[in-house]
C-alpha cells in the first residue's frame, strides 16, 4: 500500500508540475480519475458496514491455510502469507470488499507431517456457505474466494452448488490453472502429480517475503508413490521425508514475480466476470418429509429363504445392488471422492488391469480426489451399469456389468498433448467389470473391483485406469 500511495503522490506532483509550465491560454488539464480501491470489511464500523454490503458488492475471501507444511525450508503459514498479499493487491486494484481470510480448511494431504491441520470436507464447505450466507443477509449476492489450496477446490465447488440454491454467485481462484499457464520457465523435472513446496511455491514466497524463506534449508525431493504424501517409506501415499515433492533449490525471486502477477491478473479477471454475471436461480424450499411409514417386522428364515430369486438374491438385495451403479455414476459426476471411497469395505481394493491396485479407502479417496483436481476431469462423467447379479450367500454377492469414462476437454482442444489426453468430448472409453459385494439387505459395499478396457477408435485408455504409484502386484496384497 505505501507503494501504491507513493505512486499516486508523484502523479499528483507531476500534473502540478505541467500546469505550472503550461502557456496562460491553453485549456486546463482534466485530472485523471483514479482506480477506485477496495475495502476492508474488518476496518469497517458496522454503520459502515451498512453503507459497503450492497447488491452491487462483489465480496472477496481470501483462503490460504494457517498451519500446513512446506518442507524445511518454508513456514507453515506459507499458504497464508500468499494469501493475504494477493488479497492486498486485489483491494489496491478493484473495488471489492475483503472479507477476513479462511486459515482453516479441506487439506488431507499433509497430515503426517507436525503441524498442518485439516478440516473434513463437509466441514470446509459448511464454514464457506455460512461465512457468505451470513454476510448475503445484508445485501451482497456475488463472491469470490481468492484460494490458494489446490485440495479446497472440492470443497469450494459444493460450497458454490449449494450457495447457488441461495441465489448467491460463489467464484473461486484455480491456482494450478493459472500457476500452469504464467510465462516462465520451470527448471525442475516435471512431476507426476501436484509439486509441494516445490520451485514454483518457493519462488512465489521469495518474491512475496523472502524473510519467511530459509533456502540454506531448501532440499530437492522426488518421492515414489501417488496419494497424500506420508514419511513411512512403505506406506501407500507419496513418500517424502521432507515434506517437499520437486526441486525448491532453483526458485528465484523473478519466478516467484511472474507466478504472483499471473495469479493477480487472473483474480481480477475472474472478479470482474463474477460482478457481470448473472445470479443463479433460487430454489425454492422443498416441503417437510412424509411421516414415515410403521416398520414392517422383520421377515423370518423360512420367508427370505422362499423370497429369494433365482439369482439367489431377496428383492431389496437386487434393487439395492443394482443401485451402486447409478449412485457411483452421480457421485463421481459431483467429483465427491469421499462418498466414493466409503461405497468400498475398509480394506476393499480395485484392480487395473496394468496389474497395479488400490486397496482402502484412504488410497481410493486420495487417488480419486487427484483425479477430480485435474481439469480435464471436472465434468467428467463414469457411467456404471451393474445388470448380472448373483448372491452367493446371504452375505456375499457378485455383480457383473459395464462401465464408461467420458473426460471433457476444457481449453478445446484435443490430442496427445492436450489436457484431454487424446481423448475428445464426443468419445469414450469402456469395458467391463465384476464386483464383488458384502453386506446384506439394502446395505451393500463393494470388496473387490476388477475390470477391463475396450477403449473406442483405438483411443489410449484414460490416466484414471493406470494411475502411476499405486501398489504394484506382489508386496501389501
Amino acid at each position: 500500500m505505501r507503494q501504491a500511495f507513493a505512486g499516486l503522490a508523484a502523479a499528483v506532483v507531476v500534473t502540478g508540475l505541467v500546469a505550472a509550465q503550461a502557456p496562460r491560454d491553453a485549456r486546463p488539464v482534466a485530472p485523471v480519475e483514479p482506480v477506485k480501491s477496495g475495502v476492508v470489511l474488518g476496518d469497517l464500523t458496522w454503520p459502515e458496514a451498512e453503507k459497503t454490503l450492497t447488491d452491487s458488492s462483489v465480496v472477496v475471501i481470501p483462503l490460504g491455510l494457517a498451519t500446513e507444511q512446506h518442507g524445511p525450508h518454508l513456514r507453515l503459514n506459507n499458504k497464508e502469507r500468499l494469501a493475504r498479499y494477493l488479497a492486498g493487491r486485489v483491494q489496491a486494484a478493484a473495488p471489492v470488499v475483503i472479507a477476513p481470510a479462511l486459515t482453516y480448511h479441506f487439506s488431507p494431504t499433509f497430515l503426517e507431517y507436525p503441524g498442518s491441520t485439516s478440516l473434513s470436507r463437509t466441514t470446509a464447505r459448511d464454514v464457506t456457505v455460512d461465512v457468505a450466507r451470513s454476510l448475503a443477509k445484508y445485501g451482497p449476492r456475488r463472491f469470490y474466494v481468492l484460494n490458494t489450496e489446490s485440495s479446497a477446490m472440492s470443497a469450494l465447488g459444493d460450497a458454490a452448488r449449494a450457495l447457488a440454491d441461495d441465489g448467491v454467485l460463489l467464484g473461486y481462484t484455480d491456482m494450478g490453472w493459472r500457476l500452469a499457464n504464467a510465462a516462465v520457465h520451470h527448471d525442475q523435472t516435471p512431476t507426476r502429480s501436484a509439486a509441494h513446496a516445490d520451485e514454483i511455491e518457493t519462488s512465489m514466497m521469495l518474491f512475496v517475503d523472502p524473510s519467511a524463506v530459509d533456502m540454506k534449508k531448501a532440499v530437492r525431493e522426488y518421492g515414489a508413490g501417488a496419494g497424500a504424501m506420508t514419511r513411512q517409506k512403505d506406506a501407500p501415499g507419496t513418500f517424502s521425508a521432507t515434506g517437499v515433492y520437486g526441486d525448491p533449490t532453483l526458485a528465484t525471486a523473478e519466478k516467484g514475480r511472474v507466478l504472483v502477477e499471473a495469479v493477480v491478473a487472473g483474480a481480477l479477471d475472474d472478479i470482474e466476470k463474477i460482478r457481470a454475471a448473472p445470479l443463479p436461480e433460487a430454489k425454492k424450499a422443498t416441503p417437510p418429509p412424509a411421516p414415515p411409514r410403521p416398520a414392517r417386522p422383520a421377515p423370518s428364515r423360512q420367508q427370505e429363504i422362499d423370497e429369494r430369486a433365482v439369482n439367489g438374491c431377496t428383492a431389496l438385495e437386487d434393487r439395492a445392488i443394482r443401485n451402486i451403479g447409478p449412485r457411483f455414476s452421480v457421485l463421481w459426476k459431483q467429483m465427491d471422492a469421499e462418498s466414493i471411497s466409503l461405497m468400498f469395505t475398509d480394506m476393499g481394493d480395485m484392480r487395473h488391469p496394468d496389474g497395479t491396485i488400490e486397496r482402502g479407502q484412504q488410497i481410493i479417496r486420495a487417488n480419486r480426489q487427484e483425479l477430480f483436481n485435474k481439469k480435464e476431469y471436472r465434468g467428467s462423467s463414469h457411467p456404471l451399469t451393474l445388470n448380472d447379479i448373483r448372491c452367493v450367500t446371504p452375505g456375499v454377492a457378485i455383480a457383473d456389468g459395464k462401465w464408461e469414462l467420458r473426460l471433457v476437454d476444457p481449453a478445446g482442444t484435443s490430442g496427445p498433448t492436450g489436457p484431454g489426453r487424446g481423448l475428445a468430448p464426443d468419445r469414450y472409453n469402456t469395458g467391463w467389470c465384476t464386483l464383488i459385494l458384502v453386506g446384506g439387505g439394502g446395505n451393500w459395499r463393494i470388496e473387490a473391483w476388477r475390470y477391463t478396457v475396450d477403449p473406442m477408435n483405438g483411443l489410449p485408455p484414460p490416466t484414471t485406469l493406470k494411475q502411476p504409484g499405486f501398489i504394484r502386484g506382489g508386496a501389501g496384497q
